[in-house]
């Protein structure tokens, strides 16, 4: 991508917190960069100082060392009424005001635009129409905050950054607290906004399934420093599962995965194809069984008219069953650990 398309950048960035005259340092030499147009996801362990990065990105908090540019700019140059038209901030932390319509929030965005007693003007109230109507939000726009959704107001979070009308939204969990459809509706309406509105959405988050399928950029923060690409780069690399390496997780490079290691002990072969084999080997190896050719006991997958049944041949006898779960408890256990 051209420099001209570089919406955030960092160089030789350290971050941390200053208490009673004293600097207590979180991260050093952190030269990242963000451009138009990129959903970029943010992970790392508990304590690797995602919101402390995230922060100071947006002037909440100083940096210690080193230079953050805004569109091409120091960020040091860039005054504090001026900053809020650059770049978003959203966190995780509960809105406070109770008694707020959704409207109501999402009108705060507007504050770098308006007059000292905060008038709203037509270009106001069209760009928080504009931000109800793209998350999906105008059905809602009465509703007190208090009274809606985990995920519907994150959305009024949202729509709140983009009233705001800046070309960088930083968001801290957005996800947080929210299921799995929550989750995924989310972060498919960060990433509709770096399509359809050319916005730079950096975003913190724990849910590593998203950020690797849906992230066009991940910064991943470790005791090492931050390495950043694409996810399958930081897949291929192994910097992905070594993050996160630990006695019990196993990362599949593949599929981008964790999961238990386990102490697969005992052979069985599968026959099968499709979904239905896939699936099974999950199961057993779930079970504490590894997959080999001609291995006994055998399953045989057979898909008929009334579903899919499972052959379980042994030694010198066979039985069926018309589930994974029934065909994994009547696995023989006696060398599994």
């Amino acid at each position: 991508m051209s420099k001209e398309n570089i919406i955030a950048e960092t160089s030789g960035l350290t971050i941390g917190y200053i208490s009673h005259g004293r600097e207590s340092r979180v991260m050093k030499d952190i030269s990242v960069r963000a451009h138009k147009g990129e959903l970029v996801a943010l992970i790392g362990r508990n304590g690797s100082g995602k919101s402390t990065l995230l922060r100071t990105l947006v002037a909440l908090q100083p940096l210690l060392e080193g230079t953050v540019w805004l569109r091409g700019r120091d960020m040091a140059s860039i005054s504090s009424t001026e900053r809020p038209r650059i770049v978003s901030f959203t966190s995780t932390e509960p809105v406070a005001a109770r008694n707020f319509r959704v409207r109501e929030m999402v009108a705060l965005g507007r504050f770098p635009y308006t007059n000292w007693i905060g008038a709203l003007a037509e270009d106001d109230n069209n760009a928080i129409e504009e931000a109800l109507k793209v998350t999906g939000m105008q059905n809602l726009a009465g509703r007190r905050t208090d009274s809606i959704s985990d995920g519907e107001r994150q959305r009024a979070l949202i729509a709140r950054s983009l009233a705001q009308d800046t070309g960088l939204l930083v968001m801290d969990e957005p996800t947080a607290f929210l299921d799995l459809p929550g989750r995924y509706s989310i972060v498919s309406l960060l990433r509709k906004l770096t399509r359809e509105k050319e916005k730079c959405v950096i975003y913190s988050t724990h849910d590593l399934d998203t950020a690797i399928n849906e992230a066009d950029r991940i910064w991943l923060m470790t005791p090492d420093g931050i390495s950043e690409g694409a996810p399958e780069d930081l897949m291929l690399s192994g910097t992905l599962a070594k993050a996160f390496e630990s006695p019990l997780l196993a990362f599949s490079q593949t599929t981008g995965t964790f999961s238990f290691k386990r102490q697969k002990q005992t052979g069985i072969s599968v026959e099968g194809t499709g979904i239905a084999r896939k699936l099974t080997e999950r199961a057993l190896h779930r079970a504490g069984y590894r997959t080999e050719q001609d291995a006994l006991p055998r399953v045989i997958i057979n898909d008929g008219k009334n579903g899919t049944e499972w052959l379980l041949i042994k030694d010198s006898s066979s039985e069926r069953y018309n589930s994974l779960y029934e065909l994994i408890n009547h696995l023989p256990c006696d060398d599994l650990t």
